[in-house]
């Protein structure tokens, strides 16, 4: 499950409402590095989402990571693409905030 912050008083519900969106917005742009997948690479990486108010970007950076940098990689690409297309919240706007998002790499048999 992805942790939130909201020590500045954003809201507990505008973050998981945030937190959501972003998550189905990323599974569009999910890419199993295809030389990951043929080595057998999983992980889990956690990509951080963070808002500052009077910031007109959205930063995307690496929280955790899953132990390779190609997945890592493919992880922080695939939520800079979602976070472009995801609309913040009512009660979140004019707020400064960060959201954790997991973005787990298996290898299906």
């Amino acid at each position: 499950m992805a942790k939130e912050s909201s020590d500045r008083g954003a809201s507990a519900a505008g973050l998981r409402q945030f937190r959501m969106a972003l998550a189905g917005e990323a599974r569009r742009f999910r890419r199993y590095p295809e030389a990951a997948r043929r080595d057998g690479l999983t992980g889990t990486a956690e990509v951080r989402i963070t808002v500052e108010t009077g910031l007109p970007a959205r930063r995307v950076d690496l929280g955790r990571s899953s132990g390779h940098a190609v997945l890592d990689a493919a992880a922080v690409e695939m939520l800079r693409q979602a976070v472009t297309r995801v609309e913040l919240p009512e009660s979140l706007r004019g707020q400064s905030f960060a959201v954790l998002l997991p973005v787990v790499f298996e290898v299906e048999e």
